[in-house]
């Protein structure tokens, strides 16, 4: 209990503090100006006594110190006619005091035509430059200078807008071969004065490893046992909060590690002393502090405590303090392509950091991100509307066009066909809420705008002068009220809000092994579900098998290949009063444990199903041999499934994709525990060092984002994610039990359930006329005469 309290004292410091949320031309500091102007020798060769100044200029090269964008790879690539990227990097006040110079490192599609394709670039919303696009055979490194003026201390935006055309073809459809990418591992701000990791600030500008990742390695001494894992759990979890990396891999060692990375010591009172003896850090005070590593570019996070309610106090104290202005314009920042939303609000694209611009091309491309409630149930009850604020110009095609994708589907289309050029002033579009799910969502915004000068495709007699669409930023979305009932399994609500971990709920972190690798990788994966949740989780870790019985909640890493198979998902069903009453108490029970083991019983059910289904599929007779009922039996039922698919946005692949079992490196699944009280959630693979490269993979933000399902795998061969829709689904927490809310809640159930829908219907039609054959007989016909 006392660990709960205090978890849920960080958990509200956490929401506290994100509630209190012209060109430089030839300015360059000194510090920074031999570097932009010099070059190096090779091989660090002097002629004679006339090269001293390039020697100097050598020096200072070598002095240079390059802070990495916060960001991760996957938002490097600027794709299409027009694109914006945005990008964060920390500074102190000494080196703004010095100024320095954007490296962007980029290499851009063979497409592109040099002549007209430039970016724009923009530090701290002021213009700093532009360059022209022009690296189709490798990547080239453009520097621009900028002064101290332009820069302030903390965390400083980079805009960087390209645009471009292609070469030769002038169709829709070449848009999309053009792209300029910058390389994360060159790009940054190059600056003369190094900042030193003293404080938790300095920590924003640690560079990634070789793999282009964020490391977090945890220094523990001895053995990996639940008690000192749980020490460590509430420390990495704001540090993981405050970095606000989506790209974040723990690891578990008794030393240190090498290159860039942050390296957390846990120096308890039992063995602390001996372990920052040995590391050289024995001046380290008492509670967190941050220090320099064993090699360069290494920062070393320490933590001196005596028990676990001191580790809390330390990390408290740290939220409250020192880390809340990084906390403020980092993670709870406002404005960077997010929309978090909540039945009945309306959020314009201004909130979501968009600004409006006037474009000239022929396919507009505007992104952002809708984040859905956990417990939201999308089905065709309602729809969200999108309140379109935009302008088209005289001159357009008749197949000029607006597009809507939803988590990468078309979900809506509509049509400019005015030719003289429209204006939209809050023109309602009607997304429906089956294409959302819980969580983040991605939508798109394509406006298609051919013109017949297009056909003729003449590079030179384009006018970039002339736009052709406007998209403002009081563009809104306007969401409805939800249906909101907790489902699962949903590896989607996992992704995007932790779900059913967030909220402070109580639930265990298992690991069947205490190995470095299957440690490190329920780590990795309770770090990445804290950022999803933007909050710390009340995680309690142990080792061995999940309990039952207790009614916790367990995310489970399995890496022994005898890991018993769990049970199947109850059947989805309407909610009725027992689900409603059984998921309250649920929430309600004490925060006990009961050790307990899982039975292996369900791996021989399953294999006996599997036997029984291989000999039905052989024995089956063909089609032209099946009797006229069958063959109706069958056509209805594939009629459904395509029904089925249509109405979740779903192609043909889609449901047939099914993870591989043994093809498989790691696979992620989600289902009621066996004694039907929780939700576990089963991180499973063959041995440590699978799980461990497994779940590295799946947090991949690029792979992270299209979780979804019941289960998912990622497979062994091509590291590809494939994913098992949930064909059962169960009720797992249904809090608002209004009138209104269990009538949306019905709604959404009768359009997954269609059939029972149509049955109903024809079952009251029957109803009635057999009422009307019975009534009319017996109370005959009234007649006027």
């Amino acid at each position: 209990m006392a660990k709960t309290s205090l978890l849920a004292t960080l958990g509200l410091a956490f929401l506290v503090a994100s509630a209190a949320s012209g060109r430089a031309e030839g300015l360059v500091a000194d510090a920074v100006k031999p570097l932009l102007e010099g070059t190096v020798l090779a091989g660090g060769l002097l002629p004679g006594p006339v090269n001293v100044e390039k020697a100097k200029t050598a020096e200072n090269a070598a002095a240079i110190t390059l802070v990495p964008f916060e960001q991760s790879a996957g938002a490097f690539t600027l794709a299409g006619e027009d694109d914006v990227a945005t990008f964060t990097f920390q500074l102190d006040g000494p080196q703004v005091s010095a100024g320095g110079a954007l490296n962007l490192a980029y290499i851009n599609a063979v497409s592109v035509l040099p002549d007209t394709a430039k970016v724009d670039v923009e530090v701290n919303g002021r213009d700093v430059g532009n360059f022209a696009i022009a690296a189709p055979n490798g990547t080239l490194t453009q520097r621009i200078a900028v002064a101290p003026e332009y820069l302030r201390a903390g965390r400083n935006v980079v805009q960087v807008r390209a645009r471009q055309h292609h070469r030769v073809d002038c169709s829709l459809d070449a848009t999309y071969e053009l792209w300029t990418k910058l390389d994360p591992a060159l790009s940054g701000f190059a600056t003369g004065v190094a900042a030193p990791f003293t404080d938790f600030d300095s920590l924003l500008a640690v560079r990634r490893n070789s793999a282009q990742r964020t490391e977090i390695r945890v220094v523990l001494p001895g053995a990996s046992g639940a008690e000192a894992l749980n020490e460590v759990a509430p420390v990495l979890q704001a540090l993981v909060l405050f970095l606000n990396r989506d790209d974040i891999t723990v690891a578990i060692a008794d030393k240190p590690g090498t290159g860039p990375g942050i390296d957390l010591v846990m120096a308890m009172d039992r063995s602390g002393g001996t372990v920052l003896a040995g590391l050289g850090l024995s001046a380290a005070p008492r509670g967190l502090s941050v220090q320099a590593g064993a090699t360069s570019g290494r920062a070393a996070v320490v933590l001196r405590a005596a028990n676990l309610g001191d580790v809390n106090a330390a990390v408290l104290a740290a939220v409250k303090g020192p880390m809340a202005d990084g906390l403020k314009s980092g993670i709870f920042e406002k404005g960077r392509g997010l929309l978090s939303v909540d039945a009945g609000e309306r959020r314009t694209l201004r909130e979501a950091g968009y600004e409006t611009r006037v474009f000239s091309g022929r396919l507009s491309r505007t992104d952002f991100a809708v984040e859905m409630p956990a417990d939201f149930y999308p089905a065709e009850y309602a729809t969200l509307d999108l309140r379109l604020s935009a302008a088209t110009s005289p001159g357009l095609e008749q197949t000029a066009q607006l597009l809507v994708r939803v988590n990468d589907k078309v979900v809506k289309s509509y049509p400019f066909r005015n030719r003289e050029g429209e204006q939209f002033d809050g023109k309602r579009i009607e997304l429906p809420l089956r294409a959302f799910r819980p969580g983040v969502n991605r939508v798109e915004l394509l406006a298609e705008l051919p013109t017949a000068a297009d056909t003729a495709c003449r590079p030179e007699e384009r006018d970039d002068g002339k736009p052709r669409f406007i998209l403002l930023d009081t563009t809104a979305i306007e969401v409805p009220s939800l249906a909101r009932v907790g489902r699962l399994p949903d590896l989607a609500a996992l992704a995007g809000k932790a779900y059913p971990y967030g909220g402070g709920k109580p639930f265990d972190l298992v690991v069947d092994r205490a190995d470095h690798q299957s440690v490190g990788a329920g780590l990795t994966m309770l770090a990445r579900l804290a950022l999803s949740a933007r909050a710390p989780l009340n995680a309690r870790i142990a080792i061995g098998t999940p309990a039952e019985g207790s009614g916790r909640d367990a995310l489970v890493v399995s890496s022994q290949n005898d890991f018993a198979e769990l049970g199947p998902a109850d059947k989805a069903a309407f909610p009725t009063a027992d689900d409603i009453s059984a998921s309250v108490a649920d929430l309600l029970k004490p925060d006990t444990v009961v050790t307990a083991s899982v039975s292996g019983g369900a791996a021989t059910g399953s294999e006996t199903a599997d036997l029984l289904q291989a000999f039905h599929d052989s024995t089956a007779a063909g089609e032209d041999e099946l009797s006229f009922g069958a063959r109706a039996q069958l056509w209805l039922a594939a009629a459904t499934n395509s029904f089925g698919r249509w109405l979740n946005y779903e192609g043909e692949d889609e449901a047939r994709l099914a993870p591989h079992g043994e093809g498989s490196l790691v696979t992620l699944s989600q289902m009621r525990s066996p004694d039907g009280l929780a939700t576990w959630t089963v991180i499973k693979a063959d041995a440590p060092r699978d799980v461990e490269a497994g779940v590295n993979r799946l947090v991949e933000p690029a792979v992270w984002r299209d979780l979804q399902g019941g289960t998912a795998a990622i497979e062994t061969a091509s590291l590809s994610l494939v994913s098992l829709p949930a064909a059962d689904r169960y009720i797992a927490d249904l809090s608002d039990r209004s009138p209104g809310n269990l009538r949306r809640v019905a709604a959404a159930w009768f359009s997954d359930n269609f059939q029972i829908y149509v049955l109903l219907v024809l079952a009251c039609l029957g109803a009635f006329a057999a009422w009307l054959g019975l009534t009319v007989p017996k109370k005959g016909v009234r007649s006027d005469r």
